[in-house]
């Protein structure tokens, strides 16, 4: 081990490991450019994913892993007001990671991937022809009724999924452009729907971008709970907080132009110290917002790396709020401007 100065950022600590094919694996070329493409992506994994990928499933891999435990984060709050105990976060992941069903995860993880391949994306035809045979096989071979209902809304998350950076190796956290429709829950009482939603899951946060219009004005709000019980209740409503604060800046900005939007970024910062909650909560908002840019600028690597079923050019306006300082602001603008 050595460890370097790092200036204000404080140190990197350089970790030396020689690595053999193991059970008479060839090791060549392509295994070593995966596994230097998963350590790479490691650091930027929520714990859970990190548990999934590494502890539990390992055969998952990465990509599939960080697919799975997204999808859980976007349900949580659409199935908790259903069933809040059934559905509550930790049994959403436990239930769809299972033995017994992991493979159909994997499979509808598969279907993401397969969709948004920049070499040859699915169609929506091929889509459409691979979910109903994904639902057939998990209408006959999972017996549980909530298991059922949570990988068909997974196969839903999928074809509600407009646009994701899942392809760009240098990302700092998985985005997603959503349908809006895809976060109304059964039986819920009707209401406006959004022009668009950005949804982002990183190493220890999720995010929600709201909007009313195509071009809509709003601010960016960090949440951090002090308890794990807490933390559990704010993920249930974050997407419900995000869309009340956007409506109200709708309503606000109702004789202007731009229409109204919010962020809310829920950030795990449990049991940390001053220091360290702060500095998770500017890494948070770092990776937050570059995966939004991720999903809007046109560069030659999101055009190499990213299918398009938005089919337009996307502009997000972003100001501070709660817990926003301005140290963010700056790093935000400046990101934008080199990206």
């Amino acid at each position: 081990l050595d460890n370097v100065t790092d200036g204000d950022n404080g140190t990197v600590t350089l970790l030396r490991m020689l690595v053999t094919p193991a059970n008479g694996a060839t090791g060549d070329e392509a295994t070593f450019n995966l596994l230097k493409q998963e350590l790479k992506r490691s650091k930027w994994l929520t714990p859970s994913t990190m548990q999934l990928v590494y502890e539990k499933q390992p055969w998952l891999g990465v990509r599939r892993g960080e697919i799975i435990t997204a999808m859980c984060t976007i349900m949580h709050p659409i199935m908790s007001k259903q069933n809040a105990i059934a559905f509550s976060k930790g049994n959403i992941l436990e239930t769809v990671t299972k033995d017994r069903y992991v493979n159909h995860a994997a499979a509808i993880a598969d279907l993401f991937l397969d969709r948004f391949n920049p070499k040859e994306p699915l169609s929506d035809r091929d889509l459409e022809e691979r979910s109903e045979g994904l639902k057939a096989i998990i209408d006959n071979e999972v017996e549980d009724t909530p298991a059922q209902e949570l990988f068909n809304k997974m196969i839903d998350i999928v074809k509600h999924t407009l646009k994701t950076n899942i392809y760009m190796n240098n990302r700092y956290a998985l985005g997603l452009r959503l349908d809006p429709k895809i976060m109304v829950s059964e039986g819920e009482t009707p209401r406006d729907t959004p022009f668009g939603i950005i949804f982002a899951h990183g190493r220890r946060f999720d995010g929600y971008h709201v909007r009313f219009r195509d071009i809509a004005r709003g601010g960016m709000r960090l949440v951090t709970p002090s308890t794990p019980e807490q933390f559990s209740l704010e993920s249930a409503h974050q997407y419900d907080e995000c869309y009340g604060l956007a409506y109200a800046q709708q309503l606000k900005n109702k004789d202007i132009p731009e229409g109204g939007s919010k962020a809310v970024v829920l950030i795990d910062t449990v049991g940390m110290s001053t220091k360290g909650r702060d500095f998770v909560m500017r890494k948070s908002v770092k990776a937050f917002t570059d995966t939004i840019l991720d999903l809007v600028v046109d560069t030659d690597e999101t055009k190499e790396e990213i299918v398009d079923f938005v089919g337009k050019k996307e502009v997000l306006y972003l100001g501070p709020d709660e817990q926003v300082i301005p140290e963010d602001i700056d790093w935000v603008i400046k990101r934008a401007g080199q990206r």
